[in-house]
């Protein structure tokens, strides 16, 4: 991989995320990244935690910087466009984290800057994330390829049209909540069972961990998996008959679709 000099403008979650698995990956990453933030103490916290250079202005490391992840919330991804209109060249490239900004939105305040629109999820905490990619309009397969192989590094990849990217944000996005919701309820039923909150909850997350693995290591689908463990009679079956009767595996598709159409809704 080329050694580009990476900006994140912006310092929350998911720039973290990919800073630190970087890092993890390459520890000269740390004297290639950068990052620009308002908050000073979010700032000092990253630097000291990971060696990387902090400013407080945007514009301070960006024409030294190849890729420009745009890692601000959504709701400050217009100011943070207005502000780097017409400092960047078509050598550089654009990476965007942020959910519902479309590559046309960003290109309408940038020109014709290759941009990458990407849709990641937290668990690039531990190198299992969950990344889709597009490209914009101006951007071609080098460019893709390049922000590909970044995030191959902290877990897997798929390449989408853009249209995708409302699906894709309520199934993988916003899917790790789904499952931590799960883990709260698995760990509140363990404690009413009797067991002490750490126990549960340490029952809960193995339990998720495992099954996961297992789904990605196996060749059996999810149902066939699920079969091989409800046996009849059984203590599972009694639970996913209930389930069956609570028809909770509509309810947790109909949450997707909404997820989904909210989505749409913030869209830009």
């Amino acid at each position: 991989m080329k050694k580009n000099n990476i900006l994140f403008l912006g310092s929350g979650n998911i720039a973290e995320a990919v800073i630190s698995g970087l890092i993890k990956t390459d520890s000269s990453f740390k004297n290639r990244i950068y990052c620009a933030d308002i908050k000073k103490e979010r700032l000092s916290l990253l630097s000291k935690k990971y060696g990387i250079k902090t400013s407080t202005a945007n514009t301070e490391f960006l024409k030294s910087s190849n890729i420009v992840f745009l890692s601000v919330k959504p709701q400050q991804i217009e100011d943070l466009l207005c502000e780097i209109s017409g400092r960047l060249n078509k050598s550089q490239l654009v990476v965007s984290v942020a959910a519902g900004i479309t590559t046309a939105f960003i290109e309408k305040y940038l020109g014709r800057i290759p941009v990458i629109r990407t849709m990641p999820n937290t668990p690039l905490f531990v190198s299992e994330g969950m990344v889709a990619i597009c490209k914009g309009k101006y951007a071609g397969n080098n460019h893709q390829k390049t922000i590909q192989d970044i995030f191959k590094l902290l877990g897997k990849t798929i390449l989408l049209k853009e249209t995708r990217f409302d699906a894709v944000t309520a199934i993988s996005g916003s899917g790790p909540a789904y499952l931590f919701y799960l883990a709260e309820a698995m760990q509140k039923a363990g404690i009413q069972l009797g067991f002490k909150e750490k126990e549960a909850g340490i029952l809960a997350a193995q339990t998720l961990y495992g099954a996961g693995k297992l789904l990605i290591n196996s060749t059996d689908s999810p149902a066939v998996l699920r079969q091989k463990v409800t046996s009849p009679g059984g203590t599972t079956e009694q639970a996913v008959k209930h389930f069956e009767n609570r028809k909770l595996a509509e309810i947790i598709i109909s949450a997707i679709k909404l997820a989904k159409q909210r989505s749409c809704e913030l869209k830009r």
